[in-house]
């Protein structure tokens, strides 16, 4: 398997070959199309020239031969019969009708015909171009040809001149590249030499000079990582401690999550083993112990519901479902679901019929845990309005001091100074993260023997 080094130097010789080959293909079919366009433009310029010197010279045969020997371009003019009126390289009485000549045919519909084809006469690859001459006196055709072996000997030196560039071009960069490769090889080992270290946990990474900018990146992300591993490795034993107290912590909320559940489940066993043993109890009585046996029965459920609820929204498990419902329909539901439970106590709904989107169920979760907690802890009434798209629950309880409203939503948080019913500590936990899912947030003012107010905007 080829190292980093190597593999560089392999596909960059590659590249250089291929780019070469691709270069000096490409180069010969454009400039061998450009030198056949140079020639062209030549031979028509050369004919222009020679259309002006056919004015006044009546011996055709002679200018032909002449221009030929000065110039070594092969001059024919034709009739606009296609019959050869004079030619600078043959008998042209042994020539035959060149009429139907592509060159001359091409003359009759532009201003030049032309084309590149083999010569019968002068057995050779001839570019010809052709253009009909009118003067006062008559019509002809003047013919002008070039052989393309003396085009092509021209454009061979120059593609070969081109190719010795390019060549020179690779030697020059496979040097260059031999160089990097070399570099390149130094810098990987300097790498390794660090990353070994941080293997045998040396954390003292050394600053080494580096030629690539990339391996400078990674050189410099090894000395990062070494400075944070050196300090993980002072901050372990706090982090030890850390875990330490966050596990008494866990088994301090598991304690309270105990102590919460015992208090119903000690009455419910209680009752129920009154009812066992007194077979005969009065039924008024044996009614009431069997109603307190329910409500306690109640209480574990909704603390198991609450929890259930706790564990789910915080791992993300709960997710919203939106519809659009009627806000003040689910206030009256709340309202008749709790007055069930507080049979003398009074909820106030001032809220207009509206229609909101959100997901229904947890709403009214949240309704349930604000009312529940502000019946609790209030003897009055508990007040729920809408004003300006601004709902708020409003008792007049005991009240919050400042120093705890920060900690109220926090999760097993509870007041100490007061006694809950069926309460672990995240009712309010739930209301917050219910919000938070919906993009609310949740306000809360208080004052100690005036009443709370927990409001938020829809």
């Amino acid at each position: 398997m080829l190292r980093l080094d190597q593999l560089f130097f392999r596909n960059l010789i590659t590249l250089f070959f291929i780019t070469l080959l691709i270069c000096l293909a490409a180069s010969y079919f454009v400039l061998k199309k450009i030198e056949l366009n140079n020639f062209e433009s030549a031979l028509k310029n050369m004919i222009e020239v020679f259309e002006l010197s056919t004015q006044d010279i009546k011996d055709f045969d002679y200018l032909a031969k002449k221009t030929y020997k000065s110039t070594g371009i092969r001059v024919t003019i034709i009739d606009i019969n296609g019959i050869v009126l004079a030619e600078s390289n043959k008998d042209k009485s042994k020539m035959e009708n060149h009429i139907d000549r592509a060159e001359i045919i091409g003359a009759k519909k532009e201003k030049f015909g032309t084309t590149i084809r083999y010569s019968h006469t002068l057995k050779s690859d001839f570019m010809y171009v052709a253009k009909l001459i009118d003067t006062e006196k008559e019509k002809f055709f003047l013919r002008m040809a070039l052989s393309t072996e003396k085009i092509m000997h021209d454009f061979y030196i120059l593609w070969i001149q081109i190719t010795l560039v390019f060549a020179l071009s690779m030697i020059i960069g496979f040097f260059i590249s031999h160089k990097i490769n070399k570099n390149i090889t130094k810098d990987i080992k300097k790498i390794k030499s660090n990353l070994n270290a941080l293997i045998n946990k040396d954390y003292q990474a050394k600053k080494n000079h580096i030629n690539v900018t990339e391996f400078k990146t990674i050189s410099n992300q090894i000395e990062q990582v070494s400075k944070k591993l050196k300090k993980r490795e002072r901050q372990k034993s706090k982090y030890t401690k850390k875990l330490k107290i966050l596990t008494k912590k866990q088994s301090d909320i598991i304690g309270a999550i105990s102590h919460e559940f015992k208090n119903p489940v000690a009455a419910i066993i209680g009752y129920a083993n009154t009812l066992e043993d007194d077979k005969d109890i009065n039924p008024v009585l044996r009614e009431r112990f069997l109603n307190k046996i329910t409500n306690n029965a109640y209480k574990i459920t909704a603390m198991i519901d609450r929890l259930s609820m706790a564990v789910k929204l915080e791992n993300e498990n709960l997710k919203p479902i939106f519809s659009t419902f009627n806000l003040q329909k689910l206030l009256y539901e709340v309202k008749d679901t709790l007055e069930l439970k507080y049979k003398n106590r009074k909820i106030i709904i001032k809220v207009k019929p509206t229609n909101i989107t959100a997901d229904k169920t947890m709403i009214e979760n949240l309704f349930i845990n604000l009312i529940d907690n502000a019946l609790k802890y209030s003897d009055a009434e508990v007040l729920v309005t809408l004003e300006d798209k601004t709902i708020k629950i409003i008792d007049q309880g005991i009240g919050i001091s400042e120093e705890e409203l920060e900690n109220i939503t926090k999760k097993f948080y509870k007041i100490e100074k007061l006694s809950w019913d069926n309460s672990i500590g995240i009712g309010l936990y739930i209301v917050k993260y219910i919000l938070k899912i919906h993009n609310i947030e949740l306000k809360i003012k208080s004052k100690p023997g005036v009443g709370s107010e927990f409001s938020f905007d829809l």
